[in-house]
């Protein structure tokens, strides 16, 4: 059926389904499946205090993958719950009893491990404090993408880059004032001393400018450890923050730092290329002119996440790499959860 496209629609997925039924069985068994599963007119519905939304398959099945689960075996699960509810006639439940009942099939069928993560990933807002996600990397490699994947999987509505705090505080303090903050960070060896070679100018321009956003970062993570709200931060500027992130532990909030790289370096121009098709604000031929600047903090930014212990993660493939993400994340997560109840105890 979809031999030579690279991408399948839903849609035609189903249709495909449908089809090969047909052929195979016959049109009433399909009929028969349709109305044993999905009776006309029922709408199972999800609830939450006084929040009622429709049983979606989609936003279960993002869920569950959160737990390292395979999307197709993420879906399966939420396909034979939906089943298994419409069979029941059951119409009606809360957002607790259906994790209840997701848990309890990822425990029976696949493993126990995998269940307790799906568990905490699930349920982050009932965490005793909040999940800061801290996303860092060089430019294009990938990290506003990811981030927002992230987001939606985790259920996490707070997303904040340090480009946009960057040109908040460029806003305060004039060029004359700061004016390193005011170069893009690969021209950040602007105005460094002579003495010093290209590259070291770049670096030491760059951790500069770092260590001044860094303040207006950690303004907006004490903000959401404040309000006891998870987040997501990402941005080429959160070396100094996730350093500081390790020092403080989690004594107010779970804090997670990774690195994103893009080890292909041909793969990583490729990127920036992508970029300007459709996005008249990202001017490719600027990052393009200077790569090499990138690529040089590129490497410096993997060279102090290793030394000081940040996992890095190279975002070559999208699906692999989420996956890697969820993974990652939840298993720190939990073994920080773990410790916290331990000392408690």
């Amino acid at each position: 059926f979809f031999q030579e496209q690279a991408e399948v629609s839903s849609d035609s997925l189903m249709q495909a389904v449908d089809e090969l039924i047909v052929e195979r069985y016959g049109k009433e068994l399909l009929r028969g499946l349709n109305l044993e599963l999905f009776p006309t007119g029922k709408q199972i519905c999800v609830y939450r205090r006084n929040a009622t939304a429709p049983f979606s398959k989609g936003l279960l099945t993002q869920s569950i993958t959160s737990s390292g689960l395979k999307p197709e075996e993420a879906f399966q699960i939420a396909f034979d719950l939906e089943a298994k509810l419409m069979k029941k006639n059951i119409l009606r439940i809360s957002k607790k009893k259906l994790f209840d009942e997701v848990f309890a099939t990822i425990k029976k069928k696949h493993d126990p491990h995998i269940a307790d993560l799906y568990k905490l990933a699930s349920r982050l807002d009932e965490l005793d404090r909040p999940v800061i996600i801290y996303l860092g990397g060089a430019s294009g490699t990938g990290k506003s993408v990811m981030s927002t994947f992230l987001a939606g999987r985790l259920g996490i509505n707070k997303i904040t880059g340090t480009d946009t705090i960057r040109e908040i505080m460029r806003l305060v303090f004039k060029r004359d004032l700061l004016p390193s903050l005011h170069n893009s960070s690969s021209k950040a060896g602007t105005g460094m001393p002579k003495y010093l070679g290209k590259n070291d100018r770049l670096i030491s321009g760059f951790c500069l400018q770092a260590q001044q956003v860094s303040v207006g970062v950690k303004a907006v993570v004490d903000r959401a450890v404040k309000e006891r709200t998870s987040m997501i931060i990402e941005g080429i500027h959160l070396l100094p923050n996730m350093e500081q992130a390790i020092k403080e532990g989690y004594k107010r909030a779970y804090h997670i730092p990774i690195t994103l790289s893009l080890m292909n370096e041909k793969h990583h121009k490729d990127r920036f290329l992508e970029r300007g098709k459709g996005n008249e604000l990202r001017n490719k031929e600027a990052y393009l002119s200077s790569f090499e600047n990138i690529r040089v903090i590129h490497e410096f930014f993997n060279l102090e996440s290793e030394d000081k212990e940040i996992e890095v993660v190279d975002n070559e493939d999208f699906d692999e790499t989420t996956n890697t993400l969820m993974q990652l994340i939840i298993n720190i997560l939990q073994e920080q959860v773990k410790s916290t109840k331990s000392s408690k105890s």
